[in-house]
C-alpha cells in the first residue's frame, strides 16, 4: 500500500500524541500549540513541523470562515423574519408579516337579491317602483383591511353596487394597543342596535328589522370603545349625526351627534361557553339642522316605503334609546330589541315620538351553537360544522327563522296615503353551504294600520319573497 506524505504526518502525530498521553484529538483551535508542544521536545521534525502546522493554520482559516458564513445567514433570516409577507386563505385571503405585527387582505361582499311581490300579480297594484318584482345587486363591497406596528388597524371599503358610482362605505383607522380602551377615527358604525352592529354578512333575515331603520349607520366620527372586564363591553362615540359619507354643513345647527351603548354577555361572565346572555342598552343626543328629514320607512320585505313625514320646519333634538336582549343555549336562540326616537324642535312646537320593536326566534336545526359566532357584543359568521362540497358527506349549516316586528308613528299627523303604523311577521329559512356562503329563502307579511298608496290604488297589506344569494371573503 502506497503512503502519501500527509498520511505518513498523520501517523506520526497520532503516535506523539500517544505517546504524550493525551485523552483525545486536539481541536483545530488548539493544534497549533500541540504541534509547537511536539517540535520543542523533537518528536517532529522541522519538515513535519511546517507542513503540519500549515495544514492547521488553513484548516483553522476555512472553519472561521464557514462559521461566519452560517452567523450571517442566520442574521439576514432573522432580520428578514419581520418583513417577510406570508399569504393565506382562512375565511378570506390575507398576507402577515413574519412577526406578526403587519397584515393586510382584500375583503368583499356579492349579495344577488330577487324579490316578488304579491300586490303585483294581476290586480295592477304595483305600489311605485321599490315593490315591482325584480332582479337586484343588494350589496356589492370590495375594501382592504390590516394593521400596521400591532396596534393600528384599518379598514377601507368601498360600496360598489350603487347604480350611479361607487361610494365610501367605511374607512376608519383604530389604536387598539389595550382591549380595555381602543380609539377610532373616520367613518364606521355608530354604537347602537344590535342588529346593525352585526354585519349584513352574517344577519338572521335578508333585511333587518323596523328599528334598525331608527337607529344610527354608519356616519363620521370618533369613538372610545373597550372590554374593560370579562364579558363586558361599552361605546362612547360623536358623530355627524348626518348618515354616511355627510359631513356637517350647518354652523348654526352643528350639535354633534353623542351615543353611547353598554353591555355585558354574563354567559362569559360564569365561564359557560355553550350559551349568550347578552344584555345592553344604548342612548344616543344631538341636534340636526331642519333640512335633515325625520327618518321614513320601508317594509321589511323592501317594497313598499309606507311612512314619510312632513319636514318639522326647524332645527331639532334627537334623542334616541335602545335596549337589546339576546339569549341563546346551544342551536336555539330568542332575541329582541326595541327603539324609541324622540324628536323635539328648538322652537318647541313639536315633540314626537316613533317606536319600533321586534322578536325572533331562532334555530340551527343541523346542531351548530351560536355561541360560537357571538364575540365582543355582536354575533359574527356560523361555521358549518360539516361543510357542503362536492364529494363530501356534509349539507352545511341549516337555520330556521321567525320575526314579529312593530314600528308604531301615531304622534305624527296622519297623512292621506301614508300608514304611521305597520306589523311585520318575516318566515325565514337560511341555509349556510361554508363559512363564507349564504342562501336566504324569506317570506314578509306586512300590514298597514290604514291604506297606502299605490298605482291603480290602495293596499293594506304587503307580502313578499325574498331570495338571497350572498358571499364574502
Amino acid at each position: 500500500m502506497q503512503v502519501t506524505a500527509k498520511t505518513s504526518r498523520l501517523l506520526i502525530l497520532a503516535a506523539a500524541i500517544a505517546a504524550l498521553g493525551a485523552a483525545s484529538t486536539p481541536a483545530s483551535a488548539d493544534m497549533e500549540t500541540l504541534l509547537d508542544k511536539l517540535h520543542e521536545k523533537g518528536v517532529l521534525s522541522d519538515e513535519d513541523y511546517e507542513a503540519m502546522r500549515t495544514e492547521a493554520r488553513a484548516e483553522r482559516r476555512a472553519q472561521a470562515l464557514k462559521e461566519a458564513n452560517e452567523a450571517e445567514k442566520a442574521t439576514k433570516k432573522a432580520e428578514s423574519a419581520p418583513s417577510e409577507l406570508t399569504g393565506r386563505f382562512k375565511d378570506g385571503f390575507s398576507w402577515e408579516s413574519g412577526d406578526k405585527e403587519n397584515s393586510l387582505a382584500i375583503t368583499g361582499r356579492a349579495q344577488a337579491d330577487y324579490r316578488q311581490f304579491s300586490e303585483n300579480s294581476g290586480s295592477g297594484n304595483t305600489a311605485t317602483g321599490n315593490s315591482a318584482d325584480t332582479f337586484d345587486v343588494r350589496r356589492a363591497y370590495i375594501g382592504l383591511q390590516g394593521k400596521i406596528a400591532g396596534d393600528w388597524a384599518f379598514d377601507v371599503t368601498a360600496d360598489v353596487s350603487q347604480t350611479s358610482s361607487s361610494q365610501l362605505d367605511v374607512a376608519w383607522i383604530n389604536w387598539g394597543a389595550y382591549k380595555q380602551v381602543q380609539f377610532r377615527a373616520g367613518q364606521f358604525k355608530m354604537p347602537m342596535e344590535l342588529e346593525e352592529l352585526t354585519s349584513s354578512r352574517f344577519i338572521d333575515f335578508t333585511e333587518r328589522s323596523f328599528a334598525n331603520q331608527l337607529a344610527p349607520g354608519k356616519e363620521r366620527g370618533a369613538m372610545l370603545h373597550g372590554l374593560p372586564f370579562t364579558g363586558v363591553f361599552y361605546a362612547l362615540a360623536a358623530s355627524n349625526g348626518d348618515g354616511k359619507n355627510n359631513n356637517e354643513t350647518s354652523s348654526t345647527a352643528d350639535g354633534k351627534d353623542v351615543i353611547g351603548r353598554l353591555g355585558t354577555n354574563v354567559a362569559e361572565i360564569i365561564g359557560n361557553k355553550d350559551m349568550v346572555l347578552h344584555f345592553a342598552g344604548a342612548y344616543s343626543d344631538g341636534r340636526e339642522q331642519s333640512s335633515l328629514a325625520v327618518p321614513t320607512e320601508r317594509t321589511e320585505g323592501r317594497g313598499i316605503t309606507f311612512f314619510t313625514p312632513a319636514a318639522l320646519g326647524s332645527s331639532y333634538d334627537r334623542k334616541r334609546t335602545a335596549g337589546e336582549v339576546s339569549l341563546a343555549w346551544n342551536q336555539v336562540k330568542v332575541q329582541g330589541e326595541w327603539l324609541v326616537a324622540n324628536f323635539k324642535t328648538v322652537n318647541g312646537t313639536v315633540d314626537r315620538d316613533i317606536n319600533a320593536h321586534y322578536a325572533e326566534a331562532m334555530w340551527l336545526i343541523s346542531g351548530e351553537k351560536y355561541a360560537d359566532a357571538y364575540r365582543n357584543g355582536a354575533y359574527g359568521a356560523i361555521k358549518p360544522d360539516r361543510p357542503f362540497k362536492k364529494g363530501s358527506e356534509g349539507w352545511g349549516a341549516w337555520e330556521l327563522g321567525l320575526r314579529y316586528s312593530k314600528f308604531d308613528a301615531t304622534e305624527f299627523p296622519t297623512i292621506v296615503g301614508q300608514s304611521n303604523e305597520a306589523d311585520a311577521v318575516t318566515v325565514g329559512l337560511k341555509w349556510i353551504p361554508n363559512t363564507n356562503t349564504r342562501v336566504y329563502l324569506n317570506y314578509v307579511m306586512t300590514k298597514f294600520d290604514q291604506p297606502v298608496n299605490v298605482v291603480g290604488g290602495t293596499t293594506d297589506k304587503e307580502n313578499a319573497v325574498n331570495v338571497r344569494l350572498g358571499i364574502y371573503f
